[in-house]
């Protein structure tokens, strides 16, 4: 779909729901559905633990998801400039394409199929099995919960996309109201808490450490960005892409901060610090066990519904490649308007990484990964903006690329430090999009010259 069709687009979405283009999946309620269930999974329940054990004051954990919020944020204000001005299904990979180079293009592809949606379905299937052995469900050594959940969303989203999206927006519905509740639950005791601690001790603030926690925060946040991957199914193109955007996403910086302050001052520091299962502790300090088992079923459910949004938009990003000639071609095979090859594919190479990876590896490596194909965007829309004079006309803009890029920056250089490991996966996944788009400019050359 190109830009000269969004006007058309906004004139038809007038109208109501009459006027909704034939075949489009999402409407603007839907993408912020997307934005939130995409986000919300197993990252603000489990990342307060890890946190904790690296800062040491709950003060500071909360600072860590405060300057996240911004961070995502940011990135917002530029994401939804750029589907605006390229309204097209595939995100990262249409935005660097367009920006700075096709081969970096392909590299953000193969992010996304890695790190930006393989790797969060396995990280959410897994923490479901977790959260659901807590609250009273089967608690298998292997992950064999996990690939049922995994199974059976791909089947749902691969057999019947428009159901698949009517339980993604009853469950998003659901999540919502029942997180809602969790902080009101938890409220009185955590700011009783909150108001007895002792001020925090900034002379001893690791700052080092503080990045090192954005990591994971990150990728908690991560899911802001999800419906500019599916902008070609959305009715109203990029500029209801950009509204859902920035709905979504301040919907869930709210909750996320209600949910870790209740979660970093209910329950003990030292029951919950460096420990993945960080809500369910706070809700059996608060609660007692009806209530961690209450908060584990939430948990478990928000993460199958995070799973769901990835399944439901991944593929579409896989389905653009395999059409521009980056993934097989098979991969851009549709039936009627829907990936259904791409959503099987997607399935089974997340069941891949369910098997073989543990969870804190898992978002350490999508948490610095994700972090840097991102930043390529912003720096991709600073390049666009200045060849075309246009930086200094967009002050906001400027300000979310400079914010995004310093956070970026320190991102980078503490998993560097701290977890050499992600960072060297995240440059072997970057040399794998490089070397695809160089065969696949090979084949296209030879078949040109055949021709």
């Amino acid at each position: 779909m190109g830009a000269s069709s969004e006007p058309a687009a906004e004139g038809r979405a007038s109208g109501g729901e009459r006027g909704r283009r034939k075949g489009k999946l999402l409407g603007f309620s839907g993408a912020v559905a997307l934005v939130i269930a995409n986000t919300i999974g197993t990252g603000v329940f489990t990342t307060s633990g890890f946190a904790l054990a690296d800062l040491g004051e709950p003060a500071f954990v909360m600072l860590a998801w405060l300057m996240g919020g911004v961070y995502a944020f940011a990135g917002v204000v530029i994401y939804s400039d750029l589907a605006a001005e390229f309204p097209e299904s595939g995100g990262e990979y249409v935005f660097l394409r367009n920006t700075l180079h096709p081969a970096l293009g392909s590299v953000a592809g193969w992010i996304s199929l890695v790190a930006g949606f393989t790797t969060p379905i396995a990280v959410a299937a897994l923490g479901a099995q977790l959260y659901l052995a807590r609250a009273g469900g089967p608690g298998a050594a292997a992950p064999w919960v996990a690939t049922l959940i995994v199974i059976g969303l791909g089947l749902l989203h691969a057999s019947a996309p428009a159901k698949g999206v009517t339980f993604q927006n009853l469950a998003v519905l659901i999540k919502i109201c029942a997180i809602v509740a969790f902080i009101a639950f938890g409220a009185p005791v955590a700011g009783a808490e909150f108001v007895a601690a002792p001020p925090p001790s900034f002379e001893t603030f690791p700052l080092l450490a503080f990045a090192g926690s954005l990591v994971w925060i990150s990728y908690a946040y991560s899911g802001w960005n999800a419906a500019v991957y599916v902008t070609g199914d959305i009715d109203g193109g990029g500029r209801t892409v950009e509204r859902a955007l920035y709905a979504g996403t301040l919907l869930v910086i709210s909750l996320y901060l209600g949910v870790s302050a209740v979660i970093l001052y209910g329950a003990p520091p030292g029951q919950i610090r460096g420990v993945a299962e960080s809500g369910a502790f706070a809700a059996l300090a608060i609660g007692g066990p009806r209530a961690e088992q209450a908060l584990s079923a939430l948990i478990a459910f928000a993460l199958v519904t995070s799973a769901s949004s990835m399944l439901l938009s991944g593929p579409r990003v896989y389905a653009r490649m395999a059409r521009d000639g980056v993934l097989p071609a098979v991969f851009g095979r549709l039936d009627g308007d829907y990936p259904r090859v791409a959503i099987l594919a997607q399935a089974t190479f997340s069941l891949i990484v369910v098997w073989g990876a543990g969870l804190r590896d898992l978002l350490e490596f999508a948490g610095v990964t994700l972090s840097l194909s991102a930043g390529a965007v912003v720096v991709g829309w600073l390049r666009h903006q200045m060849r075309g004079g246009r930086a200094l006309d967009k002050l906001l803009e400027l300000c979310a690329a400079i914010v995004f890029l310093s956070t970026t920056s320190g991102i980078m250089v503490s998993a560097l430090i701290m977890r050499p490991a992600s960072a060297i996966a995240a440059a072997l996944l970057i040399g794998v999009g490089l070397l695809a788009y160089a065969l696949g400019r090979t084949r296209a050359n030879s078949a040109n010259q055949r021709a």
